[in-house]
This record gives C-alpha cells, structure tokens and sequence, in this order.
C-alpha cells in the first residue's frame, strides 16, 4: 500500500524533474548527483464528516520534500523546479512550512530548505462473503383462516356500508347490503382480540364470546339508526 505512494510519487518527480535521483533514505546523507529525498515522516487515520463519510477507511501519508546535491545552486534550482511543480498539481496536499529544529535533530540532519506533501491512501477492505448455504430454503406456511361475520344495529337491522377492522391482524373491510363482512387468508389467532366497528362517528370494540362460532354476529345497538 505505501509503496504504491512511493511509486506515484516517484512518477511526479519524473515528470516535473527529469534526471534527478531519488531517494526515500532519511535526508542528511551526502549526495554527488542532485537527489530528491521524500522520506515519508508520519501518517495519521483520515477524518470527514458523517455525512460524507466513506465506508472504505484512508491514512494521510505526510512525506518530508528536500533536494541533496554537492553543488548548492543545483540544489535550489532544483528545489525551485518542485516547488512549482507542487503548486500547479492537484493530486495531493503540500505545505511550505519548514519542519521543527527538534525534527532534524531527529533525523542527525543539517535544517535545509523543505516543504511536506500529505498524499491520502484508501486502506483495503476485506470482502466479506456470505456463508453458503448447504441445504435448499424451506418455506413453511402457518396456518390461514378466512373469518367472516354480520353486523345489525337496533331491531336486528343489517348496517351496510360499515367500516370492520380486525384489530390483531390490521386488516379493514366494509359491510355489504346485508350487513356481511369477510377477512380472507387470516392467522386463525387474529380474529380474537376482537373487531373495530365504526358507523356514524362511533366505535365499537367487539371481543366474540365464541371465537369458532362462523359466520360471527356483531350487534351494534348503541347506534342509533
């Protein structure tokens, strides 16, 4: 993974300075030929917002830029020719910000001219698979029920064009002519937490007293007709 960054990299430089070693070597150690040295200081995990967040993880490589070279006006020649190479890209981030005395110390180097460049790396992500299934899908059906009812208001009047709910079951229909209902493909425990009537801006919640009686007769007499 970092060494397709070094490759990238080392593709750039190339590109903007034909000619030029280069080295991934900590910087400080003499160069006879002018060198290029990117050596990679640090990497950190890279953050976004949740909003724009990527499922696939990504590190910010962070690499020291300096130029080596026994002659020094080849090496700020060449410093200059990456410098400017570096603004007019857009692949990755750079900074001109030198680093710290303490940094140098670090790598036993003399301070010299250098900038940094952040290169951001997708981390790989493991597929992962679903076990396979060894033995062919069973589809067990429960057992289904068709439940069907009268609903009669005062003086054993067929209510017609009623609202019926079967609560358990969310299911609504409405009454025919004859005051008939019927729910089709029910569990046949549904049907006992009881029927919903609604008719003229009233409810009723209705619990049968006999659950297996069929058809179920449902007596509204609180509605006035």
């Amino acid at each position: 993974m970092f060494e397709q960054t070094d490759q990238k990299l080392s593709a750039w430089i190339n590109a903007v300075a034909a000619g030029a070693r280069i080295s991934f070597e900590p910087p400080g150690a003499p160069a006879a030929e002018p060198t290029v040295v990117l050596y990679l200081l640090d990497f950190k995990r890279l953050t976004s917002p949740p909003a724009a967040r990527s499922p696939q993880p990504q590190l910010l490589l962070n690499y020291l830029v300096t130029v080596q070279a026994a002659d020094q006006t080849a090496a700020h020649k060449l410093m200059g020719t990456l410098v400017a190479a570096a603004v007019q890209q857009t692949e990755f981030e750079y900074e001109f910000a030198p680093p710290p005395l303490e940094a140098w110390q670090a790598l036993a180097a003399k301070p010299a001219p250098a900038f940094t460049i952040k290169v951001p790396v997708a981390l790989p992500v493991a597929e992962q698979t679903a076990p396979r299934i060894k033995a062919p899908p069973q589809v067990r059906m429960g057992p289904v029920a068709t439940f069907s009812g009268r609903l009669l208001g005062p003086g054993e009047i067929p209510l017609a064009d009623t609202d019926v709910e079967l609560v358990a079951a969310g299911r609504y229909t409405r009454t025919d002519v004859a005051g008939n209902f019927s729910f089709a493909g029910i569990d046949p425990n549904q049907h006992r937490r009881g029927y919903l009537i609604r008719a003229k801006r009233r409810e009723l919640l209705v619990e049968p007293a006999n659950p297996t009686q069929e058809p179920v007769v449902i007596h509204f007499e609180q509605l006035e007709i």
